[in-house]
């Protein structure tokens, strides 16, 4: 799907609110699809594949039946403030300070993944690498994730994000 209809349909999301809200400028974009900023200092992410979508905006609503809608532990959650299963959006709040997490396009739900020891081994590994110092900080939110059924898959800088690693 090319970026003018991923566009189109962030556009046309947003008309379908009558905040009079418009895309201002482009936040992000990855495998998943792209994030815009609006004129009402929300974001909206438009994916490509319903399966990111659901993962997402079923992500954020586990969040919320937990009372995740603002923090998990130190780290900020955007809190979604609407989606469109049609246009598959999901609009949310700018989360605006480290430490915080976002993405949720690569959980699952209540299903544990498989991994051998070997995979194991390595994915903790490479978090190591990645977070240094703050590895432990990462383990223990994916922990809570867990603990309510989300498993995070896509633990990377720039998903997790932290004071002293931009």
């Amino acid at each position: 799907m090319s970026h003018q209809e991923l566009l189109d349909r962030a556009v046309a999301y947003l008309s379908l609110g009558g905040s009079g809200a418009k895309v201002k400028s482009r936040l992000g974009e990855g495998t998943d699809g792209f994030v815009w900023k609006t004129t009402a200092d929300t974001a909206v992410k438009v994916f490509h594949e319903v399966r990111g979508y659901g993962n997402e905006r079923d992500g954020y609503l586990r969040l919320a039946e937990y009372g995740y809608t603002k923090r998990i532990g130190e780290f900020w959650v955007p809190m979604m403030l609407g989606f469109d299963d049609d246009l598959r959006v999901v609009e949310m709040d700018i989360v605006q300070e480290p430490p915080y997490i976002i993405d949720f396009a690569k959980i699952r739900l209540d299903r544990p993944p498989d991994f051998s020891a070997d995979a194991l081994a390595i994915y903790d590994e490479q978090g190591q690498e990645r977070f240094e110092h703050n590895w432990p900080k990462v383990q223990m939110l994916i922990a809570t994730l867990e603990s309510i059924g989300i498993y995070y898959l896509d633990a990377q800088r720039g998903n997790i994000t932290f004071v002293d690693m931009p």
